[in-house]
């Protein structure tokens, strides 16, 4: 038989090791001391102050609604933040969707994600070489225009205005330009019936004749500074049904 000393010390083995489980176990299931020290708060608190049995219940059962009630508010959340992303990915598939079904747009963004643009400056243009429209190609919708100008110089400052009766829209690129493409390009279909080239002293015109000469005036063509030129993309304006 043991001596009280080694009785002794194996209770306080027993005991550290007891701790130590304790411990662990309280670690696993609740994180943290802190977290267990506030649920094992209230029913100490109602256990000390001598609340009956009825009570006890029906307390607990409102800390356990009040915990579920929050842990579905939580995973409410997470399904509507999925479903967000979910319809964000939807409509961005739909977007290049388009893109990929008009010519103009995706020429445009072609242009953007090579970082082939930049803003169209303002600013007056000093006397320099004489530019050369080398080529001329065109591209359109029903609903959208595109001219992609290849010049042998960087466009310099652009102009635009429109005229009515019949309807055209006018683009001057200013300085000291010549061509060496067709002057006059006619479409079969699309808004725009022709496009004119003209050359003056000081800057090169492109009109933009459109098929209808009653068509109202449209919004500001967006203009593109490219290494290669210039596109000009015309948007026709939507005309609407009329009152009955």
């Amino acid at each position: 038989m043991l001596t009280v000393f080694y009785r002794r010390f194996y209770i306080l083995l027993f005991l550290i090791w007891l701790g130590a489980v304790s411990g662990l176990f309280v670690l696993s299931v609740w994180g943290d001391f802190d977290t267990f020290i506030r649920d094992f708060n209230k029913p100490a608190q109602m256990l000390f102050n001598g609340t009956s049995a009825v009570n006890g219940s029906e307390t607990l059962m409102q800390v356990a609604t009040e915990e579920a009630t929050s842990v579905r508010r939580e995973v409410v959340h997470e399904v509507r933040k999925v479903e967000r992303d979910v319809e964000q990915f939807i409509e961005g598939n739909q977007t290049a969707n388009q893109a990929d079904s008009n010519p103009v747009k995706r020429e445009i963004q072609e242009d953007l994600a090579a970082n082939r643009t930049q803003g169209v400056t303002v600013s007056k243009g000093t006397a320099g070489p004489v530019g050369m429209l080398d080529n001329l190609e065109f591209t359109h919708t029903e609903t959208e225009f595109l001219a992609r100008l290849q010049t042998s110089l960087e466009v310099g400052r652009v102009t635009y205005f429109w005229l009515d009766k019949p309807s055209k829209l006018v683009v001057d690129l200013r300085g000291k330009w010549r061509y060496s493409v067709p002057r006059v390009t006619d479409f079969v279909s699309g808004f725009v019936g022709q496009v004119v080239l003209g050359r003056h002293p000081d800057r090169l015109r492109l009109v933009f004749n459109f098929r209808n000469p009653e068509a109202e005036k449209g919004p500001s063509p967006q203009l593109i500074r490219t290494p290669q030129g210039l596109d000009i993309v015309v948007t026709q304006k939507i005309q609407q049904q009329a009152k009955e």
